[in-house]
């Protein structure tokens, strides 16, 4: 594998909706070119990828758990399992806690949330219990999305991992317009022929937006690879790359399952992306293409929203490409609009996403 990174670019609209909400429980926002877009964080985004059913279905195994509760939900069940007795148990699980990431105000919790798949905890805990000196270095392999999206513990630094993917927060293409909901729910058990007020049980309002987002995230190969332990220090694969491949399989299709479940019994806004390009790179620096709409895009010119979006996106990428000093990779395209943007040169154009994501794999294996 020659691969350097992976990269990849999706515009995606959703209807009237909440799916990220900020303290005052509206919409997240923010500036960005001198106007006001609807935003949606990087870390729910994320959490909407590892929490995917097709993510853990596609690596072949379970994501990990990220809690305070480790003690009790995680620690103290399993040494139980192992034949301790309650008080052992209890004594042991506090003594790993203490040793990741103590909080003595809280006995019972870790200072952070403790983000670990069982099999590698376990493991740890093992090694802690029988008092191997480098204990941090005997666990199990990391689960993949560990792997992909990194943890940090200030109390046990030699767990940090740094994370093989980065993904950008999303912002919408065009102009922010907030709306606001004004909603009544009814008291069903109003008696009202008794002269009860016949007015609404509850009211109040609530802040949403429609919009169409642009999304970006890239992962770095080398470091995935030496996360998930099929690449040494040396840079040998003595493993091979399976897993590596898998793991960015899993993220390609998470990705476009990937639904923010904010206020999402009120709004239903399961639409899943309508535009994707993926990159896979060999040499330079990864390219974020945000800037394609640092001028926010409008339907104007009888183009719809979403093919502005695109076309604005692909000639951006043009643009760059004969900006940047070193480009050496591979684009691809697929799309779900009325009408087909011209790619720019170079730009693979593929029939879905299925083809996409398999194309993105067979160049990993190269």
């Amino acid at each position: 594998m020659n691969v350097k990174t992976v990269e990849l670019h999706l515009l995606q609209s959703f209807p009237p909706s909440c799916v990220n909400r900020d303290g005052n429980n509206s919409p997240k926002d923010c500036m960005f070119g001198d106007a006001r877009r609807a935003r949606i964080s990087s870390q729910c985004l994320k959490r909407a990828i590892r929490q995917a059913d097709s993510f853990a279905e596609t690596v072949g195994e379970a994501i990990a758990d990220r809690s305070k509760q480790m003690r009790d939900k995680k620690l103290i069940p399993y040494l139980l399992h192992k034949g301790l007795s309650q008080q052992d148990a209890e004594k042991h699980a506090d003594d790993f806690r203490r040793a990741l990431a103590k909080d003595d105000k809280k006995p019972n919790l870790t200072s952070v949330g403790l983000y670990f798949g069982d099999q590698e905890l376990f493991s740890l805990l093992d090694a802690f219990r029988g008092g191997e000196k480098k204990w941090k270095q005997k666990g199990t392999r990391k689960s993949a999305d560990v792997c992909l999206f990194g943890r940090m513990l200030v109390e046990a630094t030699d767990l940090n991992v740094d994370a093989a993917a980065q993904v950008a927060h999303a912002i919408s293409t065009h102009k922010l317009s907030q709306e606001m909901d004004y909603w009544t729910a009814a008291d069903d058990l109003k008696d009202r022929s008794e002269g009860e007020d016949a007015g609404a049980g509850m009211l109040g309002t609530a802040e949403f937006n429609a919009s169409l987002f642009y999304r970006y995230a890239c992962i770095n190969l080398d470091q995935l690879s030496r996360n998930l332990a099929e690449k040494s220090e040396n840079g040998e694969w003595p493993n091979g790359s399976e897993l590596t491949a898998r793991t960015v399989e899993a993220f390609l299709l998470a990705s476009y399952d990937a639904i923010p479940t904010g206020k999402l019994n009120g709004h239903a806004h399961f639409s899943p992306p309508i535009f994707a390009l993926a990159v896979v790179r060999k040499k330079g620096m990864p390219l974020n293409l945000c800037n394609a709409f640092l001028d926010p895009v409008s339907a104007r010119n009888s183009k719809r929203l979403g093919i502005a979006s695109a076309c604005a996106l692909l000639d951006h990428l043009k643009r760059m490409r004969t900006m940047v000093p070193m480009d050496e990779a591979t684009y691809l395209m697929a799309h779900a609009l009325p009408e087909a943007p011209t790619p720019a040169d170079g730009v693979t154009v593929l029939n879905g996403y299925r083809s996409l994501i398999q194309k993105v794999t067979e160049e990993l294996q190269k």
